[in-house]
């Protein structure tokens, strides 16, 4: 294939397709088509495919974008080309030439343009799928200013109209700097205004602030520089990222060296799976991991597994240097993928055969070819992934039980050298060693309670703003005044050790200060990396950020790499599916039963709620509730529900006007129509039109009324303050309306009510 291609791609026409990528055009059977290379290291192969997924999706919908053609059984290719290395896809040819400048034309064409798009992949009033990369060379035009192609999404996720808008404003402002502001705003605003797209200026604006800071960041060399650095540590790793199908290819290309295959689940990552890894690496040439898919690992174990899915397992492991591949396999069964790679030696652990993940079969197979099969005792602490889910769950459990329970942490090790490790004490003297090398320092700090791979993320984008990083982890008491007297879960030295084990950690170093200041001092680091996220919002004014700026250091601050990722989720996660495990009955029981009361009125039996309004219990049932000292509508029963969104319900009112007589209640506990968010708001429409359907579907109800009574309890006619609406199906004789003579003209009211906005 790549022959075939080689000279079409040298005679073709170069032309326009993003900053990052080559794109050429070919004639292929008389047709023209266009091949785009993107050079490896510049964007991953997982990125580039959502984005064709993403415009594939597009074009389906009408939008002008290329129609990707799948190369084999796939729509990318590894490519090889003037002696680089790229990956390859070829599409339809989209006519039209990119802007030469951002004249106000192009700019509300382009608003026009996005506003569509924001039509097309709209999922509620305010909230859209993806942004475009406006930048001149990802969108053509025809001779009238009109788009004819879109080459480029940026990103792909949820967003605000208002952000899309922002960040696109922001690549003009940065890319067009001779483009007068003020212009911009009126044109491409204009535009997307004219092409039915609606935003909160306000709002918009604040994004804007901070896309334009993060723009001008970027156009900083020291930053761009890390960022290549950072390209090529993620290529490291991506590379190492195999499928089944690759393995007898990797093997072919590596007949010469002894290759040690392993699998495992390596959910919650510890030193103990690390040193059982560095084991097996140490007894072959190249190390492969088969990861447990998701629905093995389910199947197997049942909940609360997997805790984390098998695609973060697998990038996870592939950050350490005695790791060569990992592969997602399912856990029982490797025959396939023994039968591809023949590894000399299949590591295992002895629990594996003895409780039956582990076959004979595949004993067979390896000692056939002439391998070896080792059983092996996992190294201290002796615990697999399952078990250390169990204690991480049970933990929990006594703490939210017991709260006060003070506890040592997990995975201690004892007389273990942390080979990077450095004392406080000698932190100036690798301050002094380094200046005299000409190297940059970079200090980070993290907890890594539960090590995962937004850790491991973090810190290989630290690696990439200098030379030497150094690794602060906190103590156990500086984590447990810190975060409570729950934590840590894994002790200093345990963490210290993995952190010390990814490549791209220079030194370690494990401090008691609730803060990282006296590090700092001790240190004086040419860079500090620290997070950016709500809880340190504060940083710019703190002591920290003002010594830096003291010692003429760099701040660069990053957002979370992982955001949906955190010891505290992993904890609450383990804690929640044990839990409902071993309590599911008691937990139904609760659900479903109704208060219980030895001599009282039961607001609750079939025959009150038959006939509360019309034998006048109802009165009753509020005093009975009343007395109880709670809402009803803060205790409401599931088994009555008929549908839930965001936090609120539509349920079957317990002593209706009529039959069918539904209400919708928010979750939490508001009084009025203004304390509800706008989330509420839409939710509350929503079920109001779900609700009429359902009642016109199920029980041939053609009129509905909606009622909502807005004030002071009973003076607005409410039995219960907590917010609801009403379904009530119409009948004339449920609610009667009477008329009452005016004491105001409608058009003196109308000019009253108006001068009270004023």
């Amino acid at each position: 294939m790549a022959q075939s291609y080689f000279h079409q791609i040298k005679s073709g026409v170069p032309l326009s397709g993003g900053l990052r990528k080559r794109c050429l055009l070919v004639e292929e059977g008389g047709e023209k088509k266009v091949f785009c290379l993107w050079p490896k290291g510049s964007l991953t192969k997982q990125r580039i495919k959502r984005t064709i997924k993403l415009e594939l999706l597009a074009r389906k919908k009408g939008l002008p974008c290329r129609l990707w053609e799948k190369i084999g059984d796939d729509f990318l290719k590894d490519f090889s080309f003037e002696g680089k290395d790229y990956w390859l896809g070829k599409g339809n040819y989209l006519p039209g030439k990119p802007a030469e400048t951002w004249a106000p034309r192009y700019l509300t064409s382009a608003g026009k343009m996005l506003a569509r798009l924001h039509r097309v992949f709209r999922i509620s009033p305010k909230l859209t799928l993806l942004h475009l990369d406006f930048a001149r060379a990802n969108m053509l035009f025809d001779e009238k200013a009109r788009v004819t192609g879109i080459l480029d999404f940026e990103e792909a996720e949820e967003g605000e109209a208002e952000k899309d808008l922002a960040c696109s404003l922001s690549f003009f402002v940065v890319d067009n700097p001779k483009v007068k502001e003020g212009e911009i705003w009126r044109s491409f605003l204009g535009g997307y205004q004219k092409g039915g797209g609606k935003y909160d200026y306000v709002k918009m604006r604040k994004y804007f602030s901070s896309f334009l800071a993060k723009r001008m960041e970027e156009k900083n060399p020291f930053l761009q520089k890390a960022k290549e650095r950072l390209a090529e540590f993620r290529q490291r790793v991506e590379k190492k990222i195999l499928k089944s199908e690759d393995l007898e290819n990797s093997a072919k290309q590596n007949k010469s060296k002894k290759i040690v295959f392993n699998v495992g689940a390596y959910e919650l990552l510890h030193y103990g799976h690390l040193e059982f890894l560095q084991k097996a690496r140490s007894l072959g040439d190249l190390l492969i991991i088969g990861v447990a898919s998701d629905e093995s690992r389910r199947r197997l174990k049942g909940e609360p597994y997997p805790l984390i899915s098998d695609r973060t397992r697998a990038e996870t492991l592939a950050h350490f240097d005695f790791v060569d591949g990992v592969v997602i396999v399912t856990e029982d069964d490797v025959t396939a993928e023994l039968k591809k790679l023949k590894p000399q030696i299949f590591y295992t652990t002895a629990k594996d055969w003895q409780d039956g993940t582990r076959k004979l079969e595949e004993k067979e197979m390896v000692e056939k070819y002439g391998g070896r099969v080792i059983q092996e005792k996992y190294f201290s602490p002796s615990i697999s992934s399952s078990q250390m889910v169990e204690k991480v769950a049970l933990l929990k459990m006594k703490q939210v039980l017991w709260s006060k329970v003070k506890r040592a942490p997990l995975l201690k090790i004892k007389k273990k050298k942390i080979v990077k490790e450095i004392k406080f004490a000698d932190l100036d003297r690798l301050r002094t060693d380094c200046r005299q090398q000409s190297k940059t320092i970079v200090f980070t700090s993290l907890t890594a309670d539960l090590f995962h791979l937004g850790h491991a993320r973090f810190i290989q984008k630290a690696k990439s703003l200098g030379d030497v990083l150094v690794v602060g982890v906190p103590s156990n008491e500086s984590v447990t005044a810190l975060k409570g007297i729950g934590r840590p879960i894994v002790d200093e030295r345990a963490r210290a050790l993995v952190l010390s084990l990814l490549p791209w950690v220079d030194k370690v170093v494990i401090f008691d200060e609730r803060t990282v200041l006296g590090s700092l001092q001790k240190l004086r680091p040419d860079v500090f990396f620290t997070i950016n996220d709500d809880w340190n919002t504060g940083f710019i004014s703190s002591p920290e950020a003002r010594f830096m700026k003291e010692i003429g250091g760099k701040i660069v601050r990053s957002e979370m790499q992982a955001p949906y990722l955190s010891a505290s989720k992993m904890i609450d996660k383990a804690a929640g599916e044990l839990i409902q495990k071993k309590f599911a009955s008691l937990i139904n029981a609760a659900r479903t039963t109704p208060v219980l009361d030895a001599d009282g009125f039961d607001p609750y039996t079939a025959q009150t709620q038959l006939a509360a309004r019309e034998k006048g219990f109802y009165d009753k049932v509020l005093a009975e509730v009343e007395k109880r000292g709670r809402c009803v509508f803060c205790d409401l029963k599931e088994k009555y529900l008929i549908a839930e969104k965001n936090g609120v319900v539509l349920t079957v009112a317990l002593f209706p006007y009529i039959d069918g007589h539904l209400l919708i209640i928010p979750r939490r506990h508001v009084e009025r129509l203004g304390e509800l968010n706008e989330k509420e708001q839409e939710t509350i429409f929503y079920l109001e039109k779900y609700g009429a359907k359902i009642l016109k579907e199920r029980l041939g109800v053609e009129n509905i009324w909606i009622l909502l009574r807005e004030g002071e309890g009973i003076k607005a006619g409410k039995t219960v303050n907590h917010f609801h609406v009403h379904l009530i199906p119409y009948d004339q004789e449920v609610i009667k309306m009477g008329e009452k003579r005016l004491t105001m003209e409608p058009i003196v009211m109308a000019k009253k009510l108006r001068e009270s906005l004023s």
